[in-house]
């Protein structure tokens, strides 16, 4: 799925993002570890194409960044990939279901409701997102990332502010997701608990 080579972008005077070559089937999950200005944000929104590719190659499906207009990037990004940011960036005037939904390019309420009824939030689908509690607006955050059935959930710092009961509970949310979708996950944190959930992981230092 993802074929990664010699990857390198400066993101601050003097201090690089130095990837090793990476490649990940699809199915298959890659955890980013490493502090706090290590490049592992970088690296994660290099590969969703959130930033540009300075120097190296990225492959995505056979498709071959460098040759891609911003146009094709867009669509790819669209049609592909799920995102879970740490900060949720949610609307804080639409409801759960509305900000769920403002992923999908194909509407379907049965899957949302589907969704709402996965995360734990049944009868709450019409209240505002600046009205949920922080785990509550996590888990839409989340859903929101799941509601476009992506072939590939970007996860950054998805657990940084919950405690050990809760970062349990929505790494199994993840994972579950993605097991049901056959999805990739690639997640960028210094949160050591969810290291033993994946295979794949590329330590990075500052």
């Amino acid at each position: 799925m993802f074929n990664l080579k010699h990857i390198r972008h400066t993101y601050i005077p003097n201090h690089d993002v130095l990837s090793k070559d990476i490649r990940i089937e699809r199915g298959e999950h890659l955890l980013l570890l490493g502090p706090s200005g290590c490049g592992k944000t970088t690296l994660l929104n290099i590969m969703a194409t959130l930033l540009p590719l300075e120097s190296g190659e990225i492959t995505f499906d056979n498709k071959d960044y460098s040759s891609l207009s911003q146009a094709q990037k867009d669509t790819m990004r669209a049609e592909n990939f799920g995102f879970i940011f740490q900060r949720h960036h949610l609307i804080g005037h639409l409801n759960v279901v509305q900000n769920i939904a403002v992923t999908q390019t194909r509407k379907d309420p049965a899957y949302i409701k589907a969704l709402i009824r996965t995360i734990g939030l049944e009868g709450k689908e019409k209240q505002k997102a600046r009205d949920l509690s922080v785990g509550e607006a996590q888990r839409v955050a989340i859903a929101r990332a799941l509601a476009n059935r992506p072939n590939v959930i970007f996860a950054d710092e998805p657990t940084s502010a919950l405690d050990d009961s809760n970062t349990q509970n929505i790494i199994d949310l993840i994972f579950d997701q993605a097991k049901a979708t056959n999805a990739t996950i690639i997640a960028a944190t210094h949160d050591a608990r969810i290291k033993s959930r994946f295979n794949n992981i590329l330590e990075m230092s500052a």
